[in-house]
């Protein structure tokens, strides 16, 4: 066997570097690698990076205080992140074609080089997968887009004035008599837009799975962290089977109400007011909504006046995302809790009971149900309090929680 074999080179992580570093102070180079075992060459190498080990803030299981990895191959990396960040902070739509275009423009060069070196017809694939790799390195993902009519600026200018208006105006209410009122509409389960199929197979399906069964649950909560029972509007005939035989099954404790299209209009609206909503009421109060036709029309402000004895407080058009309290700070958790409910609850057997079996309509409607009582139960008081100062801070007396906690307690 030949023994000039080379030793395997010892490695040392930063912590250890760091408990070096820190014996020095008393000791001498000969003490330290003494009492370690590690050479004094290594230890005097380690005194002359001092500085750099001591301003290392990653972690401390590493080998190095560099970062480790492939090297960046784009020239200007830097560049390139300073104009993602700048396009993404002004709320412009950034595709892969935006960066490319950055690129012919300020790295020209560099592109053809790139290019020349792959194969005919794989240079666009990738510098694809190339950009994908950057972005997904420097904190960006991939999201579907959505258009705002206003700009983050402009709604938080307009959730102030708002906040401002309304703390003028209704500043004498309890935190229990001011209420928000929004629906959202939830799935069965998401109807499929990408799905998983053989290489090169097609992605048809079969036309009963295109869409998932929907529904509509109206929340409503209070300054004071209180939750009132959910409305429920489900699709289906009004005075159908549905409501005539399946609603009785459901759930006490909430309301149920059967739309066409299982979406809020005028008679829901109506049947919400003064089914669900004037049993709660016991004070003079102010209900919050946004510009939904049925929530601002003459009669819905005249149920809300004459029968509720309520002020009916409509938003801003397209600023609910900023001053609506659901939107701000209660729909994302309740959406959440949605998900761990369907997570965590048996699956139901269809006729046939196998694998390739769906539940029917009923079943599904029933479960839907369970599932958001469950996940409704679960939003707490502390979620919907801090959703009201968000939506509606107050600086005219300090802060929002002097108005909004004042009848919590």
């Amino acid at each position: 066997m030949n023994s000039t074999l080379r030793k395997s080179k010892r490695c040392y992580s930063v912590a250890v570097k760091l408990d070096i570093l820190g014996r020095l102070e008393t000791q001498t180079d000969s003490q330290v690698a003494k009492a370690t075992g590690i050479s004094r060459r290594t230890i005097r190498g380690w005194k002359d990076q001092r500085d750099e080990i001591l301003a290392y803030t990653g972690n401390k299981k590493r080998m190095k205080i560099s970062p480790g990895g492939r090297c960046e191959i784009f020239p200007d990396p830097d560049g390139l992140l300073e104009f993602i960040t700048e396009m993404r902070n002004k709320e412009r739509a950034l595709t892969t074609t935006h960066i490319i275009n950055w690129i012919k423009r300020h790295q020209a060069q560099w592109l053809r080089l790139y290019l020349s070196g792959k194969q005919p017809g794989t240079g666009y694939n990738s510098l694809l997968r190339l950009l994908q790799y950057f972005c997904n390195r420097k904190g960006f993902t991939r999201q579907k887009s959505s258009k705002k009519k206003r700009t983050k600026t402009v709604l938080i200018e307009v959730r102030d004035e708002f906040a401002r208006e309304f703390h003028n105006s209704y500043r004498a209410f309890d935190a229990s008599a001011i209420y928000n009122v929004d629906e959202t509409g939830f799935y069965y389960d998401m109807p499929p837009r990408y799905i998983w199929n053989f290489r090169g197979g097609d992605a048809n399906i079969a036309t009963g799975e295109k869409h998932s069964l929907r529904m509509t649950a109206v929340l409503t909560v209070r300054a004071d962290g209180t939750k009132l029972p959910l409305l429920f509007v489900i699709r289906g005939t009004p005075s159908g089977r549905i409501e005539t035989f399946e609603v009785p099954t459901y759930p006490a404790g909430h309301f149920y109400a059967v739309q066409e299209k299982a979406w809020m209009d005028n008679a829901v609206w109506r049947s919400y007011l003064r089914s669900l909503l004037l049993p709660q009421i016991e004070e003079p109060s102010v209900l919050l909504v946004d510009n939904f036709e049925s929530h601002v029309s003459d009669e819905s402000y005249s149920i809300v006046h004459d029968e509720l004895g309520c002020i009916l407080v409509p938003m801003p058009p397209n600023a609910t995302s900023v001053c609506q309290p659901l939107d701000v700070g209660v729909m994302a958790p309740f959406k959440r809790y949605l998900r761990d409910e369907w997570l965590a609850e048996d699956i139901i057997d269809g006729d046939h009971g196998d694998d390739f079996d769906t539940p029917c309509a009923s079943q599904k409607r029933l479960a839907m149900i369970k599932r958001a009582i469950l996940a409704w139960d679960k939003v707490s008081a502390e979620d919907i309090r801090l959703s009201f100062e968000k939506a509606l801070p107050d600086d005219g007396d300090g802060s929002a929680a002097n108005t909004f906690h004042s009848s919590a307690f």
